[in-house]
């Protein structure tokens, strides 16, 4: 550290002493200032800056605000120190008692200005399209317009619905000013399925009201059947019984007699259910035939290509 930045620290730390513009802070933003401090004092930039700048989170003050901005300038993070100064002169400037403190941050932002590199992002714009700088939002305000950065390595990508993502990585040295211009993102085909899915309902009508009519007459048929097989069953076990309880022609068994009736009964019932099934059944069959789809709707078998698939599809009404 040279005698400048050991001049300016301690300058910065009697202002950050400065009875006059003592004020109350949380125990969090107290506790981390005070150990950043320590963490400075034994040489540790990078760790003191970031107790700093998480005691700046918690609760922001001039004071931590000043301390933040000369850690980072003494990293050559001139952009980073230059914000904190803007802020804590912006800060001194709305409270009472903080000229010296104002005067002082705004010194030190207008020292570190000659020093700043600036980044600016220029795009075109499409709906949706978000632009990133190392995972952060670059708001849509600040394209095409000179922002200070750090000088380091980024990560820009810029994405939109609809468009593939772009990506690349920019360095960005000292003292100097990146234009980077984020292409036309390329518009990605929607998939063939997808197409078919937006289509208009009534060219992917499968089903006409006859061919409902059918499926539900030919339940209703199916039912009718299986009840009347189900009698019938039920008709043959009660005459079995009926018969093995009293084999003789004439009988006089008041329970076979009672079995047989209730046989003679279920066959009745199955009779009139097989005839309803059956018609209901052959019903069934002519409303599937007249409710048949006209020629130009018939089902086309048409093959189709898509990104790494080859195969047909099944085309019409049914």
């Amino acid at each position: 550290m040279t005698l400048a930045s050991l001049l300016r620290a301690a300058a910065i730390v009697g202002l950050s002493l400065t009875p006059a513009a003592a004020r109350a802070q949380s125990a969090e933003a107290e506790a981390l200032f005070r150990a950043g401090r320590r963490l400075l004092q034994a040489g540790q930039l990078d760790a003191g800056c970031a107790k700093l700048a998480a005691s700046e989170r918690a609760e922001s003050s001039i004071g931590t605000l000043l301390n933040l901005g000369d850690c980072q300038e003494q990293r050559g993070r001139h952009a980073s120190a230059w914000a904190a100064f803007r802020k804590a002169e912006a800060m001194a400037r709305r409270s009472r008692g903080e000229a010296r403190r104002q005067a002082e941050a705004g010194r030190r932002a207008a020292a570190l200005e000659p020093l700043l590199a600036h980044l600016v992002i220029d795009a075109r714009a499409v709906d949706g399209l978000v632009i990133r700088r190392d995972g952060k939002d670059i708001d849509a305000a600040a394209w095409r317009t000179p922002v200070p950065v750090d000088p380091g390595t980024y990560v820009l990508v810029a994405q939109a619905p609809g468009h593939r993502p772009w990506r690349t990585q920019i360095t960005i040295a000292p003292r100097t000013d990146r234009w980077v211009v984020v292409p036309a993102l390329v518009r990605v085909p929607a998939p063939a399925v997808a197409r078919r899915m937006r289509a208009p309902a009534t060219t992917t009508r499968a089903w006409s009201g006859l061919r409902r009519a059918s499926v539900i007459v030919a339940v209703a048929g199916v039912g009718a059947l299986g009840g009347g097989g189900y009698l019938g069953m039920r008709s043959r076990e009660r005459e079995d019984l009926a018969d093995a309880r009293c084999p003789d022609v004439v009988c006089a068994d008041p329970v076979a007699l009672r079995w047989n009736d209730q046989a003679q009964n279920d066959a009745v019932l199955a009779n009139g259910l097989f005839v309803v099934g059956g018609a209901s059944v052959a019903a069934a069959a002519v409303l599937w035939l007249v409710g048949a789809p006209r020629a130009d709707e018939a089902p086309v078998l048409r093959p189709t290509l898509s990104a790494g698939q080859v195969g047909v599809a099944l085309a019409g009404r049914f």
